[in-house]
């Protein structure tokens, strides 16, 4: 399952809410300097809209957005400055009105593709939309 701020039209969202545990979001932001995982995210022009009217990076409204939706974030990093900032989302909080505007607005995209875990002989998934169950 993929949980990305880019990412959210799946099945799995309706029943979301009744896990023990909830969703976890591992490197939400993506993972820029990786070939295997796209790391545009904070490149949405909406989200970027949303940061300038709240005064905050893309990065800490897409961080708040996560947990506005009810999920655990846990965001990579190696910069020390970076990771200051991403602990600066739970003293606030997105109004309702942006909050819809970037989970309507938001261009729909994976950022793992899966292939890695597709194998037509030996692999527990045959093809990509067999993993991703039809949801490419």
């Amino acid at each position: 399952m993929e949980s990305t701020f880019r990412f959210i039209k799946m099945p799995f969202y309706s029943v979301k809410r009744t896990l023990p545990k909830g969703l976890k979001g591992y490197s939400p932001l993506g993972s820029p300097g990786t070939s295997f995982i796209k790391s545009d995210v904070l490149k949405s022009p909406v989200l970027a809209s949303v940061a300038e009217k709240l005064g905050k990076t893309p990065a800490q409204v897409a961080l708040r957005w996560g947990l506005q939706m009810g999920h655990s974030i846990l965001p990579k990093s190696t910069s020390e400055s970076r990771i200051k900032e991403n602990f600066d989302v739970f003293d606030w909080s997105i109004p309702d009105d942006l909050f819809t505007k970037l989970s309507s607005e938001i261009e729909q995209a994976r950022l793992l593709r899966g292939t890695s875990f597709v194998d037509e002989t030996h692999g527990s998934y045959k093809t990509l939309e067999e993993l991703w169950d039809g949801e490419i």
